[in-house]
Order: C-alpha cells, then structure tokens, then sequence
C-alpha cells in the first residue's frame, strides 16, 4: 500500500550534499582512527608513565565514557547553535584535544585531555549523520549514510597499522600528531562551504539538568559495570553497587523525563516501532562488530604470535569487504527497503562467525581471510541498512536526538559485547583446561614419551636432567592450556553467531519501507511492502 510521505526537502543543490558528506566522514574518519591508533599504544603507554593495565585502561574508558554520556549534550547544543556551528565546534575540540595528548607529561594529563578528544569525537558522528539527513532526500539516504559507513569502517584496519609504523619509527606523540594538520583543513573547509544552520536560542533558558545528570549518572555507572566486570569480577562489590546506582539512576531518569516540559531526551521517540526494532538490531549488530573485532587480536597475537602491526595487515580484507558493502547495501536498501538487506546481512554474518567456531592453532591465512571476508562483507548488510533505516523512520524534527540515541545504544551494545565474550573466554578456557587435566594421565606411554622428547630437546640446549624434567610437564600444560583457549574462542564466535541469527526475528517485524520519488513532481511517497 502507499501512503502519503509528505512534500519534498529543498534541493541544496547537486554538488552541496555531496561536499557535506565529504567533511562529515572526514571529521567522522579522523575519530575512529585515533581510537582505533591509541588502542595499540596501550603497551607503550604503560612503559612511558610506568603505569598498569588497570591504570592505562582508563585512557580508553574516560574516552568512551564522555563520548556516551555528552549525547545529550550535543543534542541540546545543536539544538542552540545549528548544525554548522556544533559541527565545527566538536572538530575544533577534537583537534585541540589531539594537539593536548601529544603534549601529555603524565597518564593523568593524558585522560583529561583525551576526555578533551572526545568532547569533539564522539559527538561528530551523530551530528554528521544528520547533517547527511537533512541533504540527502529519503530516498537517497541509504547510499548517502552506505559511502558514510564505508569511510568510517576503514579507519579500523588502517589505525592498528599506522599505529604501530608510528611507535616503531617515531614515538607515541606522532599517534596524535597526525590528526592536527588534517582536521585544521577540514576546519577551514567546513567554514567557508558549510551553509549556516539557524539555531533556537529559548533551548538555553530550558536546559534539564536533571535528566542530563540522572542519564549520565546512569549510562556511565552501566559502561563502568561492563568495561570492568571481569577485571573486578562480576559479584564483588564494587560492580554490584554500579549497577545497583544505573539501576536507580535509570529510574529517576524516567521519571524525570516523563514531568519536564521540554526533556532533554523525549522518550516519545521509543513509540516509534521501526525505530525501537533498528535499535534492537543495532545492538546485535555492535555485539557482533565490537565483540568479533576484541576476539581476532587476541587469537592472532595471543594465540598465533603475530605483531600488533602484522595483526592491522590481516584485519585488512575485512575491512575493504565493509568498504566495498556499504554503498551497495545502502544503494539496495533504497530501491527494496531494507529487511532483504538485513536478511542477507544477518545470514551471512552468522555463518562467518560459525565458520570462526572451526579455528584451531594450526589454521592457515587463507582460511582467516576467507572468514574475515565473508564477515565484513555480511557486516556491512547489517550497518548500512540499520542506520540509514532508523533515520528514515523518524520525523525531521526527530533526527536530530535519534541519530544520537542510536549511536549511544550501539556504543552501550558494542561495550556488553566485549564485556561478555570476555567473560565467556575466561570461563569456557578453564571448562575446557579441567576436562583436558581430568583425561590426562601420566602414566600412559603416550604420554611417557612426549615428554621424553621434550626433555632430550631441553638437554640438547644445555639444560640439566632435572631442569629438563619440569620442561616437559611444563610444555605438555602449556600446550593443552592453549588448546583450552582456542577451544574457548570458538566457543565464544559460535554464540556470537547465534545471537546475530536471533537477529532475524526484531527484522521480520520490520514495516519494509521504501520511498520513491515521482517524475512528474516534487511530491515523494512511502511504499509500505507489509
């Protein structure tokens, strides 16, 4: 059936929207590369202010942390100021920020001013997306936000590269250099073609500080919980009285949101059934991202021994296949709507992540790649389709809050992912250790004469008979240990792959909408294929 979509947008002309989108997914580009960059640098980081994991972890989390709960923030700012004005003030904070952390004396010096960075960073991309929203007609928005995706999706696989080239050839500070001369270009370009935004000044006498403060207080209790269960351990105190505080905090939230007359975040947008089923699916899909993109270093340089940059190189030809899916898949969700897409997407991801489950120690490249393929690939008909499909859902005075709140939640989805596949490693490593240990017997000849071999190696190289002994237990634990683990990670890409085929259900709920625009007019309408 076709139902009214209501008069066309302005054509800012043919040339505009497409310049916009090119400084948006510049600005977009620059932050995913320097987290994706700083990742890698976590070991150098703890050598040059003689910091521990724990410690150094925080460079990371205050990161995601300010990123996650500033939305509404950025919302409220864009809001004031106009699209243009937030735009180019989140990339000048960005770029001051980065021009901070190069500077940094101290670990702590360094997370304030990378809490700086992500002021700027984590507000660019929802701020861009609706900035490509409100260019790009309905019926274009899905290869808008696909060539969109696609820019972003490649800084992953160049960021662990470049990094590593950087600290083995010039130092840590070069990892933030390189973000200043390019976003102080793309500064001055966004000024001079970006088209002035009228803003709503009456936002500033109405700002609700309560719901900032209970959704902060909430969100960022709830990404602490997960980023730090399994170091903590997920009973112990201190994570149950974060979670207890998200929990209460989540309430007050909505109680205030439901009493003040203008909310910082109106939760009537959750009334809207396409919207909350691309959200559920948003989520599945960064359990899938995130937690996959966790999992495939760990095996290469855990498991395999590769270097961080050779593990950059192989993680490669997933990221062209995201590169080269998006604009298809957003092209396609325009002319069919998107619940093929996704279909084809979720289908093919989760057979990847099933194909995962057969890794073993002795796995080749071609086989690695041959999955990473197929899983960027099948990734890319998850992303394009859920982001162009959530915006296109909303009203044009919706966009701007949405494209936040979906950013936000696939970052909160994205951080359970990586918080539970650890969780599932851990645990699925020591079930399978025990069940090797519990069949393993000492005294059988097979045995007797595998660790035989390994103490006449251990006295080839001059170790003593005694020396020699513990070598071979040792190697043999050693041995069925890393067994234990790769068992584990294929544990944790099959349920990986399960939850993503469960992704199928929120997408046959789907209203399938595809908007067409007719010749003889301006006029666009909505093909509502039930």
């Amino acid at each position: 059936m076709a139902v009214n979509g209501g008069a066309a947008q302005n054509s800012d002309g043919a040339s505009y929207k497409w310049w916009v989108l090119t400084i948006v997914m510049i600005g977009s580009f620059m932050g995913v590369l320097d987290n994706s960059i700083v990742n890698v640098a976590l070991p150098h980081f703890m050598v040059a202010f003689g910091a521990n994991t724990e410690e150094v972890e925080w460079i990371v989390t205050a990161y995601m942390l300010a990123f996650a709960i500033l939305m509404p923030l950025a919302v409220w700012l864009r809001n004031l100021v106009g699209l243009k004005v937030a735009f180019l003030l989140e990339l000048a904070f960005f770029v001051a920020g980065s021009f901070l952390c190069s500077l940094s004396w101290s670990l702590d010096s360094l997370i304030v001013f990378r809490l700086i960075q992500a002021i700027g960073a984590g507000d660019i991309m929802p701020t861009g997306m609706t900035m490509i929203s409100e260019v790009f007609p309905k019926e274009e928005r899905g290869l808008a936000l696909g060539i969109w995706g696609a820019g972003i999706t490649a800084a992953p696989a160049i960021g662990p590269t470049l990094g590593g080239y950087l600290l083995d050839h010039v130092s840590w500070h070069a990892l933030f250099y390189i973000n200043i001369p390019i976003g102080v270009i793309a500064l001055f370009w966004g000024l001079s073609i970006l088209k002035p935004a009228k803003g709503d000044m009456s936002v500033l006498r109405s700002f609700d500080f309560i719901g900032f403060l209970t959704f902060g207080l909430f969100l960022g209790t709830l990404l602490v919980a997960l980023t730090k269960g399994e170091e903590k351990g997920w009973t112990s105190g201190y994570i149950l009285n974060l979670f207890a505080v998200s929990y209460l905090t989540f309430f007050m939230f909505i109680i205030a949101e439901s009493v003040v007359k203008k909310p910082i975040i109106d939760l009537a947008i959750f009334k809207n059934y396409n919207f909350v089923l691309l959200n559920i699916l948003g989520i599945m899909r960064s359990i899938a991202l995130f937690g996959t993109v966790f999992l495939m270093p760990l095996y290469f340089q855990n498991l395999l021994g590769y270097s961080a940059t050779m593990t950059g190189i192989l993680m490669i030809p997933q990221a062209i296949m995201v590169t080269l899916g998006m604009p298809i898949a957003g092209k396609l969700v325009d002319k069919v709507g998107p619940k093929m897409p996704l279909v084809f997407g979720i289908l093919l991801t989760a057979y990847s992540l099933y194909f995962f489950a057969s890794l073993s120690l002795l796995s080749n490249i071609e086989f690695i790649t041959i999955g990473l393929m197929m899983r960027g690939f099948g990734i890319s008909f998850i992303m394009a389709p859920v982001t162009s499909a959530a915006i296109n859902a909303l009203k044009p005075e919706e966009i701007n809050l949405g494209s936040g709140m979906l950013n936000v939640i696939m970052q909160t989805g994205g951080t359970f992912g990586i918080a539970a596949l650890g969780t599932v490693l851990d645990s699925r490593t020591d079930f399978h250790m025990a069940s090797y240990v519990g069949h393993f017997v000492p005294s059988s000849p097979v045995t007797q004469d595998l660790f035989q071999k390994i103490s006449n190696y251990a006295l080839s190289k001059g170790a003593s008979f005694y020396n020699a002994g513990i070598a071979g237990k040792g190697s043999l634990l050693a041995y069925l240990h890393q067994w234990a683990t790769m068992n584990a990670f294929d544990d944790a890409f099959y349920l990986t792959g399960i939850l993503v085929l469960l992704g199928i259900i929120p997408t046959l709920f789907l209203k399938n909408i595809v908007y067409k625009k007719e010749k003889s007019s301006d006029e666009r309408i909505e093909i509502v294929e039930m």
